[in-house]
């Protein structure tokens, strides 16, 4: 898996993404083509070299003819990057941060999305910002895209609507329930365009990353904080694993196999991937259940709420372990006229077929054969 982690060491804006970007090899002359062929109007992305505390940082400008710009809704920004030379994913990325940014804008503002006027926000650096930066995800082969907890500072700004505080309301709640931290530093860390690419594009706020460092680099934009540098270092990571999940584990020794089932019940509904109870023996040789579930860290804090609520447990241990997955899909055969449905696992060389039980059933009892006999014949 080729993971991007962002070091964000005061937070993050649309044209530090850009730069970071930029910085670990990606094509920007390509880039800056289908730029100007979507805005219509000649778009040139180049890097320059500034020093923040000694540290040698790309730093973005872009070349273009802004005059002029009207403001935007938000369907004339889906019709622009909809028209772009590229992949489908990457404007369906593009158009979903800037749908990010238009809610946001919407609740602050009382109105709806269709009337959000997209201000400074429209202003095409900030079309480039967005596109750009899913563009060059893309162009990178990025799986993942991993961060520590952004930072943000405190003031005021002046924005189209007037002196706000910072965070910009908007900012805010573009990053509501993403962890955050208020330093004591004075000016706007995070842009609301930063935050939407974060909301959009990142699964995991931590401190914490493994893998072999493929590639790193450093970019800033053009503020400068008292007391502390404004730069972010973007890291391309590899890893042989694939996948990570949560694991949740309690011991149980009080409840009844009814209530053992309905917790099982209540957990899968909130999102577990898997819950299993294994037999055990605890203190004084009391025979209990070791409940494991695996979860995905979304649902997390649900998961740990049904468990307090439907079990006896007074506490669990939490852990993130990283795992490999092979590839699954699904393939279609005939068997006697009956299609049997097969899981498809593949693994670098490994492949194996695993005929789908129901399918099998219901071909069995049709063509008076047993279910094992039907997984014979699918498998030939």
């Amino acid at each position: 898996m080729r993971e991007l982690y962002l070091d964000m060491t005061s937070g993050i804006s649309g044209d530090i993404m850009l730069a970071g970007l930029l910085g670990l090899g990606a094509d920007s002359k390509e880039l800056s083509q289908i730029l100007s062929k979507m805005l219509n109007k000649h778009v040139q992305l180049e890097l320059e070299t500034v020093w923040r505390n000694a540290v040698c940082c790309n730093r973005l400008t872009i070349k273009c003819d802004i005059e002029g710009e009207p403001f935007r809704h938000l369907e004339n920004i889906k019709n622009m990057i909809y028209s772009a030379e590229c992949c489908q994913q990457i404007k369906d990325n593009a158009v979903k941060t800037f749908e990010v940014i238009a809610e946001a804008e919407s609740k602050v503002h009382g109105i709806s999305i269709e009337e959000v006027h997209f201000h400074e926000i429209g202003a095409v650096d900030t079309i480039i910002d967005v596109f750009g930066a899913c563009w060059l995800l893309n162009q990178l082969k990025i799986d993942r895209v991993i961060s520590n907890i952004p930072v943000t500072g405190y003031g005021y700004i002046n924005a189209a609507h007037g002196i706000m505080p910072v965070p910009a309301p908007a900012t805010l709640k573009i990053l509501e329930n993403v962890p955050l931290k208020r330093v004591d530093t004075e000016g706007e860390m995070i842009t609301p365009t930063g935050a939407a690419l974060l909301k959009t594009n990142v699964s995991e706020y931590t401190n914490s990353f493994t893998g072999i460092v493929i590639k790193d680099s450093f970019s800033t934009g053009q503020k400068e904080f008292k007391g502390m540098a404004n730069f972010m270092r973007a890291i391309i990571l590899e890893n042989t694993y694939n996948d990570s999940i949560i694991n949740i584990t309690t011991n149980i020794d009080d409840m009844t196999g009814e209530l053992l089932g309905y917790l099982h019940e209540k957990l899968m509904e909130k999102g577990a991937k898997d819950v299993c109870f294994i037999p055990a023996f605890g203190k004084k040789n009391r025979p209990l259940y070791i409940v494991n579930i695996m979860c995905v860290e979304k649902d997390k804090d649900e998961i740990i709420y049904t468990l307090f609520k439907y079990s006896s447990t007074i506490g669990m241990r939490i852990e993130k372990v990283n795992r490999i997955t092979a590839e699954r899909d699904f393939i279609e055969k005939e068997v006697m006229g009956e299609k049997i449905k097969l899981k498809r696992i593949k693994y670098k060389d490994i492949e194996r077929l695993f005929p789908e039980w129901e399918d099998c059933k219901k071909a069995s009892e049709i063509l008076n054969l047993t279910p094992s006999e039907i997984m014979q014949k699918v498998l030939e």
